[in-house]
Parts: structure tokens; C-alpha cells; sequence
């Protein structure tokens, strides 16, 4: 019987690690409208088309909240983006209780090698450090950014992150400069999904 139990919790298990990677509690990817947020939780930020200083993306749409609770669990840095008022893209701070949560449901993920960036370009010895695990599931991708090191002003900077998206709607939308709290994540994205 105790036997029975066990293989019963495991297949539940990778039941749970094999499910679709498409968001954070309400906030699904390809099923959330802005009209579904609570204005009060979140402000409008504005993307903008790449290469310009005030033209705006249109068809893009950028809400921000810096606390919010999703299925009990308090996310900050919170970034919902929405093409033509459908989510595509999230992002947030990733915490351990967050992480707990995440690699329940979804699994541990595939690990990436470390890899090693300069963005301060004064110093060359002073390199930011990029641990990445990614989860995917067809179109769906979830990558988990951990950095460390120093950024482009050459300080020291620490940075979980989580994000996951649509790769085919965010190859669409490649023509914006979606707003980031972590300017050098733009570029890692870029580069990670090139190997997706």
C-alpha cells in the first residue's frame, strides 16, 4: 500500500513538472486583457520603437506593479506586456517563495552554463556572471535569470528574474524597446531566445 502511494505522488509529481508554462496565477499568457487588471494595482509604462527617442509602440502595452500578491505569494517588479491587448510577456523578481511555488508546479527546469559579460566597460576584470534555467513547453518559455556582478555604471549588482512569454508573439514585437527594470536584460533576452 505504502508502495502504491509513493509511485501515486510521483506520477503526480511529473504531472505537475510537465505542465504548460504560460504564467503566474490570473496573469496567463495569451488569455489576460488589460481590462482584467486592477487599476489600482498596476501603471501604465510606454514601449517604445527601437532606435527612437519618443516613437511610440502602438500596438504594445506595459503595466507595472511594484507589489502584488499572486495565489498568496507577494511578487515585486511585477512587468505584464500586452500585444494588440492580449499578454505575451511577464516578468518579475524571483524569490525563494516564489521559486518554491514555480518548481512545484513546473519542475526544476533545464540548467544553462554560467556565462561570463562584461558591461562595465572601464574595468575588465569586473564582469557580470549569468546563471540562466529555462522551462518550455511549445510555445512557452519561462527563463529564470540569476546575475551577479557588475552592470554598465561598474557596481556590484544582484539579480533574480523571472520571465516568461509567447516566442512567437515576443519575435513579433522584437521591433520595441519594452520597458525593464534591468537595462542589460534586453540584450540577454535577445540573445537567449536566438537559441531557443
Amino acid at each position: 500500500m505504502k508502495c502504491l502511494l509513493l509511485i501515486l505522488s510521483l506520477l503526480t509529481y511529473e504531472l505537475h513538472a510537465q505542465a504548460d508554462v504560460r504564467g503566474l496565477g490570473n496573469y496567463l499568457i495569451g488569455a489576460t486583457t488589460p481590462d482584467s487588471l486592477k487599476k489600482t494595482d498596476f501603471e501604465e509604462e510606454q514601449a517604445l520603437v527601437k532606435g527612437t527617442i519618443a516613437l511610440p509602440c502602438t500596438h504594445i502595452r506595459v503595466f507595472k506593479a511594484t507589489t502584488i500578491d499572486i495565489s498568496g505569494i507577494l511578487v515585486s517588479d511585477l512587468f505584464l506586456y500586452f500585444y494588440d491587448n492580449v499578454l505575451f510577456k511577464l516578468s518579475c523578481t524571483y524569490t525563494d517563495t516564489l521559486n518554491t511555488a514555480f518548481v512545484l508546479k513546473h519542475g526544476e527546469g533545464k540548467s544553462l552554463p554560467r556565462i561570463s559579460v562584461q558591461y562595465c566597460v572601464r574595468r575588465e576584470d569586473k564582469l557580470m556572471l549569468i546563471g540562466r534555467r529555462i522551462w518550455q513547453k511549445g510555445d512557452f518559455a519561462a527563463v529564470l535569470i540569476q546575475a551577479e556582478g557588475y552592470n554598465a555604471s561598474c557596481r556590484l549588482e544582484e539579480v533574480d528574474r523571472l520571465t516568461i512569454s509567447s516566442q512567437r508573439i515576443l519575435a513579433l514585437a522584437s521591433d520595441c524597446e519594452l520597458p525593464n527594470p534591468y537595462p542589460f536584460m534586453e540584450e540577454f533576452d535577445s540573445r537567449l531566445n536566438e537559441r531557443l
